[in-house]
């Protein structure tokens, strides 16, 4: 979600992912964390490659260790705790990039630190079908959509809110299907797009399309872009359009 923060971190296959979540998970263990991956990275397709590894580490858990509140400060101690285990860091925006040895190269894990992380990072976990134009944003948007229409609001890194207390409902996927679609709804209709758009009568699915792809944060590409053009992060979305 970063960009290239590092000169020489290269892509990695995802068959490396395993790899790489063993060494920087070695990190955090001592304190009682854990590295949670997102994205692609939570589903890994051996001979796909990526260029960072997007991962979630829970903010009070980290704040319980470090005696800080802050979120600038976690980050900073996080950052630390790499360093002093030999790791090279960088604090940008959101993340904590981590330079990690990969082979004779390195890859880029960025690190979000993020509230009640364990049921968030399920906000980001996809099943985008083989040969999908669509991708974990336009998920994301099709959720906000759906809130919309319930007169409720999407964060993707809160969950469902009251559009007038601002508070949190629920952070629970299958509730939030329940509540979204209907009563027979799970998670799994919450996988991807098109689990979204086949959970939806017709009509209805084809106007949220239409009134998807006129907002500036659409994309649909097809299968060849994919891996070439990095879309807008989750964080972004939580600010612009999901709250």
């Amino acid at each position: 979600m970063g960009g290239n923060v590092f000169d020489d971190s290269t892509e990695f296959d995802h068959d490396q992912i395993d790899q790489l979540m063993d060494k920087i998970n070695q990190v955090v263990k001592p304190i009682g964390a854990k590295l949670i991956p997102i994205g692609s990275g939570a589903t890994p397709t051996p001979g796909k490659t990526s260029n960072d590894l997007d991962v979630m580490v829970d903010q009070a858990i980290l704040s319980n260790k470090f005696g800080t509140k802050t979120p600038r400060n976690i980050k900073a101690e996080l950052a630390k705790l790499y360093q002093e285990s030999g790791y090279q860091t960088q604090n940008r925006g959101v993340n904590v990039h981590v330079r990690v040895p990969l082979g004779s190269a390195s890859a880029q894990v960025d690190i979000m630190v993020v509230p009640h992380a364990e049921m968030v990072s399920k906000f980001h976990t996809h099943n985008i079908p083989q040969g999908s134009p669509y991708k974990g944003v336009n998920k994301q948007l099709a959720i906000w959509w759906l809130a919309k229409q319930k007169g409720m609001n999407w964060s993707a890194f809160k969950g469902l809110i009251n559009a007038e207390t601002k508070e949190v409902i629920t952070r629970d996927l299958d509730k939030i299907a329940k509540l979204l679609l209907d009563g027979a709804a799970d998670k799994n209709n919450l996988d991807s797009f098109e689990a979204i758009m086949d959970s939806l009568p017709e009509q209805d699915a084809e106007r949220m399309l239409d009134e998807l792809k006129s907002n500036p944060q659409w994309s649909q590409q097809t299968n060849e872009e994919l891996d070439r053009i990095k879309q807008l992060s989750g964080i972004q979305l939580n600010s612009v359009v999901m709250l």
